[in-house]
């Protein structure tokens, strides 16, 4: 009798350990999470891209230097916009020269989401971006390909590089993401 309470015991144990959902951005993981969801957000992007026979975009260590750059301008003073008040990094252009990006053509898609709040459709239903997956669906899917300009951004055939970069505020629960996308500035000669 012991042994068969001993093993409800331990039974019910690892039933409350695999249920419980993983916390994301904890002090522990916000780094991995942040690698993990970027990647995310990649694979999503390439998926779209492919489905309107374009090639991948490659990723370019200056223009995540210009992105990540720019989210913290962004996290610092809350406005999810693509103009800073600071002279310097005022356009995306600007920000990816001082990245030391080459190419002439630079694109921005940026957006804001919340993670473990509830947050509403545009036609009101209400849902809950509990997972990576979650956030980054909420991003790709339903603010930027909903969005003609990001969403032309996103299938440019013009842009060959890019980077996705990501920053949390653990205390609101906003997940900010940037992806800057470069490529040649090609002319059209009448």
């Amino acid at each position: 009798m012991k042994k068969y309470f001993s093993f409800i015991i331990f039974f019910f144990l690892l039933i409350s350990i695999f249920s419980q959902e993983k916390q994301l951005f904890t002090e522990e993981t916000i780094n991995q999470d942040i690698e993990n969801l970027e990647g995310i957000i990649v694979r999503k992007i390439d998926s779209i891209r492919a489905s309107k026979k374009r090639t991948p975009l490659i990723h370019h260590d200056s223009l995540k230097h210009s992105a990540k750059h720019h989210l913290i301008w962004v996290k610092k003073t809350g406005k999810v916009v693509h103009f800073q008040d600071v002279k310097a990094s005022k356009t995306p252009i600007r920000r990816a020269r001082s990245a030391g990006y080459k190419e002439k053509l630079i694109g921005e898609n940026l957006a804001m989401t919340k993670y473990g709040k509830e947050l509403k459709t545009e036609k009101g239903e209400i849902y809950i971006n509990e997972t990576l997956e979650d956030i980054a669906n909420d991003l790709v899917n339903n603010i930027w390909r909903k969005s003609k300009g990001h969403y032309k951004n996103i299938i440019g055939k013009e842009f060959k590089d890019h980077a996705i970069a990501v920053t949390v505020d653990v205390n609101s629960h906003k997940v900010y993401v940037m992806q800057v996308l470069g490529g040649e500035l090609k002319i059209k000669r009448k």
